[in-house]
């Protein structure tokens, strides 16, 4: 027996604005009779594992936020918080794409570029809980050694953010979505996603060389919905910079989880802390 609240994040500009939103959602959960045993969170940015401190999220501006001691003061059960990429990974290996599998790379590509990472059967999240920013990687310093932004410099070149910015930019008044749909007859933006791809291609492809993963999941609202595109796109770029002595044991496969992947995540993540399974 399960139940779920789906719920449109309204905006945030403030720790206060983010714990209410937190609250308010768990609250609604808790009418419905169940007895809460413990609290996983997944926020869209780096986490001390060790701390439950929230470094930053670059989407709403916050930096050192103390979530993890906030939500236990105010429900009075143990919270555990963590990047919603790296629960990603969690759910896909525990519920998805990559069940059976003890080596994991997921990458997701939505709003921003991030990956989580299971290194033989085990969450990796580094030493504070920080591993898997691949959307800070660097493909072409050259061109970006003196430019500034705000998100990373990979995400400078793919992610939902900058494909939304690039239509903006030129007026297309057609939805991300729409364009993708008919990304033949949208010459500019088409090309533009083409050099995006060669970016995110190359950052996969170093990964693979130092990570040997089973299997690379695409996820995210752009990597579940245009996972096709995508693959085309970059298979002929990591076949030309990765060994095949390497590539040819690594899968590619698209998440099974969708939306629900970070959810499934941290409901694993929760039991492994409270049952030790």
């Amino acid at each position: 027996m399960k139940h779920e609240i789906e719920r449109k994040i309204h905006r945030i500009r403030s720790v206060d604005d983010l714990v209410d939103q937190i609250s308010s959602l768990l609250t609604d959960m808790k009418c419905h009779n169940y007895e809460l045993l413990g609290i996983g969170v997944g926020v869209p940015g780096t986490c001390d594992r060790n701390t439950g401190k929230v470094r930053y999220i670059p989407a709403f501006d916050l930096r050192d936020v103390p979530l993890k001691k906030i939500l236990e003061t105010k429900f009075n059960v143990p919270v555990f918080v963590e990047n919603d990429v790296t629960l990603n990974a969690l759910g896909e290996m525990w519920k998805g794409a990559a069940k059976g599998l003890r080596n994991v790379l997921l990458v997701a590509l939505g709003t921003g570029t991030g990956a989580g990472l299971i290194l033989n059967g085990t969450l990796y999240t580094g030493a504070r809980g920080m591993a898997g920013e691949i959307g800070y990687l660097v493909t072409d310093w050259s061109a970006e050694k003196d430019v500034e932004y705000r998100f990373g410099r990979l995400e400078r070149w793919f992610s939902g953010y900058t494909f939304e910015q690039f239509l903006k930019e030129r007026r297309i008044r057609s939805t991300l979505n729409q364009v993708f749909e008919k990304l033949e007859s949208h010459t500019d933006f088409n090309e533009f996603f083409d050099v995006a791809c060669e970016h995110l291609a190359l950052a996969i492809a170093n990964a693979l060389c130092l990570l040997d993963p089973d299997v690379v999941v695409l996820s995210g609202g752009i990597g579940y919905n245009q996972y096709d595109k995508i693959l085309a796109k970059i298979e002929p770029i990591v076949s030309k910079t990765v060994p095949a002595e390497i590539l040819e044991h690594v899968q590619f496969k698209r998440a099974e989880l969708a939306e629900l992947g970070v959810v499934m995540g941290a409901v694993c993540y929760v039991q492994k802390e409270l049952f030790v399974i």
